[in-house]
């Protein structure tokens, strides 16, 4: 009797199943969606509450899959971190002190201090 495949992650929609199963054969492990015609789905894909699986067939490559999965998971919240700084840029009003944050297209411009109402220069290069 062959063993059941062992569920590395859920996703809401089959399509981000299918990207996962297509990375992690990238990385060289061997994944499916199990029942994949047999779940219900509603508008636009997007499946019931306990969602689509993505398995493997035994506990060392789900081991390792979850590693690679929760590794990239970091690496891209990483890099939108550092797309989320790019896009903002901070400044000190020099009239209160107060620390604005500002939309990196607002750079070369003359804004308000959300506190104290002061012009304040955006300027046009980091640093």
């Amino acid at each position: 009797m062959p063993n059941e495949p062992i569920c590395v992650r859920r996703t809401t929609t089959v399509e981000a199943a299918d990207i996962i199963v297509a990375w992690l054969a990238e990385h060289d492990i061997a994944a499916t969606i199990p029942d994949r015609d047999s779940f219900g789905t509603f508008a636009f894909g997007v499946t019931d509450t306990e969602g689509v699986q993505v398995c493997v067939a035994d506990e060392a490559t789900a081991v390792r899959a979850r590693v690679l999965l929760d590794e990239h998971e970091r690496e891209l919240k990483a890099e939108a971190a550092k797309l989320d700084e790019e896009r903002l840029v901070e400044v000190t009003c020099e009239e209160c002190g107060f620390r604005c944050t500002f939309a990196a297209e607002l750079r070369g411009s003359v804004q308000e201090c959300p506190e104290c109402g002061a012009f304040v220069d955006v300027p046009r290069c980091v640093g």
